[in-house]
């Protein structure tokens, strides 16, 4: 055994039952200036329904697909967070509809847990 042993963390039921109870707020930086975001985990019960995408289609369109079905979803946490939580200091669902698409996929990155290799 090694002078250096890490301990292993395990989650307690409480925790993992936490996840889909508790608002997550975050900071992102866009062109040098903040905006303020939350969202709520979806339970699989309230996550956007898809039977599944059609395997014909060209790639565009699969691709086009998916991301309405991401929209979906980042709409549903957002909402979900306002609903739980109100905060007016956060991104409201109305405004992030008018934002440019560099501002909404970032946030939507933010909020799917999706890192690119820049923010590693």
């Amino acid at each position: 055994m090694t002078e250096e042993t890490q301990e292993k963390e395990y989650w307690s039921v409480e925790d993992l039952e936490a996840l889909t109870d508790t608002v997550q707020t975050e900071e992102l930086d866009y062109q040098g200036k903040l905006i303020k975001i939350s969202w709520w985990g979806l339970t699989e019960r309230e996550e956007p329904k898809v039977l599944s995408v059609d395997e014909s289609l060209s790639e565009d369109e699969k691709n086009a697909q998916y991301l309405d079905l991401a929209k979906e979803r980042v709409s549903k946490m957002m909402s979900k967070a306002q609903e739980k939580q109100p905060d007016d200091s956060v991104l409201k669902m109305t405004t992030y509809e008018k934002l440019p698409a560099s501002a909404k996929y970032m946030i939507s990155n933010k909020i799917l847990g999706v890192e690119l290799p820049n923010e590693q």
